[in-house]
């Protein structure tokens, strides 16, 4: 049995860049994309953008709809943001460090303790680049703190690609998938919304 879900409500930032509605198309730059996942923190949200091959109308629907949970596991320079969606996909994750960012657009969290972060979710269909769906959901107050501790770790620490590629090389064939990732997590909680 699911928990009731509260509604929560997010302060509005001072500015909001304007996103693709759903329908649209999610960069003006591409057309198709790699199957895969991109997350990154900005604009005062934390985003996870899947990219999927043809999307069906339930995996479009449950992502609306359905429980999220995340994760956080870091090793060294590599963090992952492991994520569930129910009855949409398993545990899943993507490797970040915010150096990855460009430095221009490169932004740290900065919610105080007792606060939830956002976590916006779009669902891109990688064979046309068309945003099928999105939706924003809230961060457990726990993992709000651990991602804002762990990307302001990675600021402060001298990046190195080398190094970065090899940490996450080292995680993948230590670990089968992401279900044992989400097994030795620092983080694992589920999302309100």
């Amino acid at each position: 049995m699911t928990a009731r879900k509260e509604p929560h409500v997010f302060p509005r930032p001072a500015f909001i860049a304007p996103e693709p509605k759903v329908g649209e198309r999610w960069s003006e730059q591409h057309t198709r994309y790699d199957e895969g996942v991109r997350y990154v923190y900005r604009h005062g949200a934390h985003e996870l953008t899947l990219f999927w091959n043809a999307p069906t109308v339930g995996e479009v629907q449950g992502l609306r709809d359905a429980d999220v949970e995340v994760g956080l596991f870091t090793h060294g320079p590599a963090a992952f943001l492991l994520y569930k969606i129910e009855n949409v996909c398993e545990w899943s994750d993507a490797a970040f460090n915010v150096h990855l960012v460009p430095e221009g657009e490169r932004e740290l969290p900065d919610e105080a303790t007792g606060d939830r972060a956002r976590l916006k979710i779009t669902l891109v269909n990688a064979e046309d680049g068309i945003v099928q769906a999105r939706r924003l959901v809230s961060l457990d107050k726990v993992m709000t703190q651990a991602l804002k501790h762990c990307m302001r770790e990675q600021m402060a620490a001298p990046f190195n690609r080398v190094l970065y590629d090899a940490a996450i090389a080292e995680v993948h064939s230590r670990y089968a998938d992401s279900d044992a990732l989400v097994k030795v997590a620092e983080v694992v909680e589920p999302c309100l919304g």
